[in-house]
C-alpha cells in the first residue's frame, strides 16, 4: 500500500510538472492569443476594443498564477479552451481525433510486440552461426532506420511500384499497412534485441537445466521458464516504447494523412494555435508519462527484484 501511494504521488508529481511546462506554452509564445482569436473571429484586423473583449472572455487580464490554475482545472475536465484557429472548443475535436490515435498506437504495438517477440525468441534459442547474425543485423537496421525513410522506401515500393496500397489517407486495412509498418517495425528491432538478451540469460539459469533434464521440450521450456524470468526489462521496455509510439505519431499521421492528434499538434504548431498546441502537447506527454509509470507498476509485480530496487534495499 505504501508502495502505491508512493508511486501515485510520483506519477501525479511529474503530471504536475508537465502541466506547468505545458502552460509556460502561452507565457513564452509569441503573438497575442487574444488578437488572434479577435481577428478569426471578424474575419479581418481586430479593433482594439475587439481585442480586448476577448482578453477579458479568455482570462487574460489575470495573473499568471491565476490563470494556470483556472486553466489547469478546466483541462481536468476537458475544457481546453477555443481553438485561435477557428473559434471552437478544443476539446471535442481533440476527443474525435484520439481515437485515430489511439487506433494507430494499438495497432503498432500489436506490430512491434509480435515482430520484436518473434526475432527475439529466435534469436535467444538459435546457436551461433550465420542466422542469429542475420537476425541481430536485422533488428539493428530496423533500430536504426529513420521513419521518414522506412515510409519513403514503403511508398515507393508497396504504392507506387506495386500498387498495392494508397499513398495516403485512412479508410479500410490496405491504409493501415505502411503507417502500422513504419511506427511498429523499429519499435520491434528494440524490443527483439531486449528480448534476445534477456532470454538468452533465463535459458542459462540452473532452473532450465533442471527442466531440460526432466524431459521439457524446447518450446515448454521458452515458455515456461525462460520468457516469465525475462519479463522485467521487457515489459519496461514496452512501456517506453508505447510512450515513444504515441510521440512518432506526430511524425506518421503527417506523413499518411491520418486526422489524429499528433496532425493536429502540428497544424496547432503551424498556425500558432497556442491552446490547441498546449492541449495536444499535454495529452501527449501525459500519456508518455503514464505508459512508462504503468511499465513501471507491471515490472515490480513480476519481478520482486525490482520491487526491492525500488525500496533500496538491492
Amino acid at each position: 500500500m505504501r508502495t502505491a501511494a508512493r508511486w501515485a504521488i510520483d506519477t501525479a508529481g511529474v503530471l504536475l510538472a508537465l502541466t506547468a511546462g505545458t502552460f509556460a506554452l502561452v507565457l513564452l509564445a509569441r503573438g497575442d492569443p487574444a488578437a488572434i482569436l479577435a481577428a478569426t473571429r471578424a474575419g479581418r484586423s481586430a479593433t482594439p476594443e475587439q481585442v480586448e473583449a476577448v482578453r477579458v472572455e479568455l482570462g487574460l487580464d489575470a495573473p499568471a498564477l491565476v490563470r494556470y490554475f483556472r486553466w489547469l482545472g478546466d483541462a481536468l475536465t476537458g475544457d481546453f479552451g477555443l481553438s485561435l484557429r477557428t473559434s471552437t472548443p478544443i476539446g471535442p475535436e481533440i476527443a474525435e481525433r484520439m481515437g485515430v490515435t489511439l487506433w494507430l498506437v494499438g495497432g503498432s504495438a500489436i506490430v512491434a510486440l509480435t515482430v520484436g517477440l518473434a526475432l527475439g525468441i529466435a534469436g535467444a534459442v538459435l546457436g551461433r552461426g550465420p542466422a542469429r547474425g542475420a537476425l541481430r543485423g536485422g533488428a539493428l537496421l530496423l533500430t536504426s532506420i529513420p521513419p521518414f525513410w522506412l515510409s519513403y522506401l514503403l511508398v515507393l515500393l508497396l504504392a507506387l511500384h506495386l500498387g498495392l496500397v494508397p499513398t495516403s489517407g485512412i479508410g479500410g486495412p490496405e491504409t493501415w499497412v505502411m503507417p502500422l509498418a513504419v511506427l511498429g517495425l523499429p519499435a520491434a528491432g528494440a524490443l527483439s534485441r531486449v528480448v534476445a538478451v534477456t532470454l538468452r540469460e533465463a535459458l542459462d539459469q540452473p532452473y532450465v537445466m533442471a527442466a531440460r533434464a526432466r524431459g521439457s521440450g524446447p518450446v515448454s521450456i521458452v515458455l515456461r521458464d525462460g520468457l516469465p524470468n525475462a519479463a522485467g526489462p521487457i515489459l519496461s521496455l514496452a512501456g517506453i516504447t508505447i510512450g515513444m509510439l504515441l510521440v512518432g505519431t506526430v511524425v506518421v499521421e503527417q506523413i499518411f494523412g491520418w486526422p489524429g492528434l499528433g496532425d493536429y499538434f502540428v497544424h496547432a504548431a503551424g498556425a500558432r494555435d497556442v491552446p490547441a498546441l498546449q492541449a495536444s502537447a499535454l495529452i501527449l506527454g501525459g500519456g508518455f508519462i503514464l505508459a512508462n509509470r504503468l511499465a513501471d507498476v507491471l515490472q515490480a509485480l513480476i519481478d520482486p527484484r525490482f520491487r526491492r530496487l525500488r525500496k533500496g534495499t538491492v
